[in-house]
């Protein structure tokens, strides 16, 4: 056995109750609506936590921010529902302000507290060349809240609970592929459902890069379609020189 072996990776399937958070209405269902619309199809419990309130996400100067807020945030609802979520937490941060980590992370920790997931979706904050400040730092304040989670001196009160796994989705080193092929039709649709982000033309255009990228992930499994994560434990989040190799 080699030590980047050890810590053995998780079986994200195994999971039934799951925590998506994604920075802006739309992330979860590019990078991961397959798997989630699997994950319900199975009966399992997904929870959508939506950061930021996507205000700025427009090319149009004709459309206010508060307007554009409002609009998304029902995208975001018909879109999870399309995937058969229930649940939408939105924490109605500002779109492109500073996320502020310590209040990020207790955000993380209480919701960890309170809904006791086996797992959590995270963007992946090690992502090379991301430039958007709020994926990375809403990867690693939840990836944070995942260590701290266990703790019982950290804030906020409540009790301690231990996450099981980490499924870091948007990523370029995934040890995970996840079969969507009976799931890509319903991932479109519910990506369709974001038509401030996805106009006809740009859906389009859109799709056709996720049929390709998702038959390039289905050959790591030999499989049609797929979706990849880098799934590690909580034994992967701190001072593990391995993690990067597993």
């Amino acid at each position: 056995m080699r030590a980047s072996e050890f810590f053995p990776i998780p079986n994200i399937e195994e999971g039934s109750k799951f925590l998506a958070i994604q920075p802006h209405p739309d992330d979860i269902e590019i990078f991961a609506g397959g798997f989630i619309a699997s994950m319900r199809d199975k009966g399992k419990e997904v929870i959508y936590v939506t950061v930021t309130d996507g205000r700025l996400g427009t090319f149009d100067p004709n459309i206010t921010p508060g307007e554009l807020a409002t609009i998304r945030k029902k995208e975001a609802k018909k879109a999870a529902s399309v995937l058969g979520v229930k649940k939408h937490i939105f924490l109605d941060y500002t779109d492109g302000d500073y996320l502020p980590h310590e209040e990020l992370r207790q955000d993380f920790i209480e919701l960890i507290r309170k809904e006791k997931p086996d797992g959590i979706l995270l963007p992946d904050p090690w992502l090379p060349y991301e430039a958007h400040l709020g994926h990375i730092q809403i990867g690693l304040a939840g990836a944070e809240a995942v260590i701290f989670s266990i703790m019982p001196h950290f804030k906020p009160e409540g009790r301690p609970h231990q996450i099981n796994f980490v499924a870091f989705y948007c990523t370029n080193t995934p040890n995970t592929f996840i079969d969507i092929t009976s799931y890509f039709e319903k991932k479109l649709e519910a990506i369709s459902q974001h038509k401030s982000q996805f106009p006809p033309p740009v859906f389009q255009v859109f799709s056709t890069y996720l049929d390709v990228k998702s038959k390039e992930l289905g050959e790591k499994k030999g499989v049609e379609k797929a979706e990849a994560f880098k799934v590690i434990s909580l034994y992967h989040l701190h001072v593990n020189v391995d993690t990067v190799n597993c």
